[in-house]
């Protein structure tokens, strides 16, 4: 068996891929993707990279020939593309001997905010689970100007409005988008509202102001069996014997037999992958002159490239735990 592998770091500095791909391409799949996740779920929290996955389905195109591309190409998006995703990347000599190939793409974020959370102000607070449980967790605060807007749901459940806030990473090329329903709505009544369409209504809407911000430290790690989610979007000829791989191979039995995405972010006050420690006491919640975002509750993110449109992340945390960052492995994998 040969091993696809794609290990990713997205380090915001030298971060440029997004802006190769069509912003619509990778939205409307992420948000499939995401919709299928949630949908064979359960409560959980959800992560993954729709650009990390394009990048490993675009090297299976590069191999794919006849209706396994077609379908690869319709089902990713890629038909939209004049000559695919990836041109002259591989080789089919690489793969003369293969007949079973297993595609492992792993990606983790790392970035710091453009103003970060100061650490001293970081204080426990209550997290309301959608069950109404609540749970104890360090919740970041500042105040500062982001773009924020609030939406309508169409319902009359508290006043019908959502809150979106985005918040600029360093080079303000790179953001994290939160989606945040009032407290008394389940994230589950928000989330089939998110289309493509949508989330460019939120980039295009939201506006530059002082907001006072909570927000948890979390920690988000998930493995991903691609090949039941494709599967579910349409893909099912790579995975079987007849698949037409033959761009890869002169072997015509080669096919894909595993598939697997792992993803791991962590937020805290510096922006990613960074520790701190603060007194814990709790935080009262204070009338103020401006937009208060309180993310004390489950929550839809995602996180983007705000010159192109194009979703580097995207998920939802339902129970924003915290882990010991050295606990994640992608060599398991």
């Amino acid at each position: 068996m040969v091993f696809l592998g794609l290990f990713s770091l997205l380090v915001l500095q030298s971060l440029a891929v997004g802006a190769a791909f069509p912003d619509e391409t990778i939205a409307e799949f992420s948000v499939n993707m995401y919709n299928h996740l949630r949908d064979t779920g359960e409560d959980e929290n959800i992560l993954f990279s729709p650009l990390s996955v394009t990048l490993a389905m675009g090297v299976m195109e590069l191999g794919a020939q006849g209706s396994t591309l077609k379908e690869i190409r319709h089902s990713m998006g890629y038909d939209r593309l004049k000559n695919g995703l990836f041109k002259d990347l591989v080789s089919p000599r690489d793969f003369d001997a293969v007949t079973h190939l297993a595609l492992i793409n792993a990606v983790y974020f790392k970035g710091n905010w453009k103003s970060q959370f100061r650490p001293e102000n970081t204080r426990t607070f209550s997290f309301t689970k959608d069950d109404e449980s609540e749970v104890q967790i360090p919740m970041m605060y500042q105040q500062g100007e982001f773009y924020y807007g609030e939406f309508s749901d169409g319902s009359n459940e508290a006043g019908g409005i959502y809150q979106v806030l985005e918040i600029p990473y360093e080079g303000d090329e790179i953001s994290m988008m939160l989606i945040l329903s009032r407290q008394e709505v389940p994230l589950a009544t928000l989330e089939p509202l998110v289309k493509a369409q949508l989330i460019e209504e939120w980039a295009n809407s939201v506006k530059k102001q002082k907001v006072e911000v909570y927000l948890p430290r979390f920690t988000v790690e998930q493995q991903i069996d691609l090949k039941d989610v494709l599967k579910a979007l349409g893909i099912t000829e790579v995975f079987i014997k007849n698949a037409n791989l033959t761009a890869l191979s002169d072997n015509k039995e080669i096919f894909l037999s595993k598939a697997i995405h792992k993803s791991f972010i962590e937020v805290n006050e510096e922006g990613s992958e960074a520790a701190a420690t603060s007194g814990m006491i709790a935080i009262s919640r204070m009338a103020v002159l401006y937009p208060q975002v309180i993310v004390d509750h489950p929550f839809f993110f995602l996180i983007r490239n705000r010159r192109t449109g194009t979703i580097l992340f995207m998920g939802r945390v339902m129970h924003p735990e915290t882990m010991n960052t050295s606990g994640h492995d992608f060599e398991e994998l």
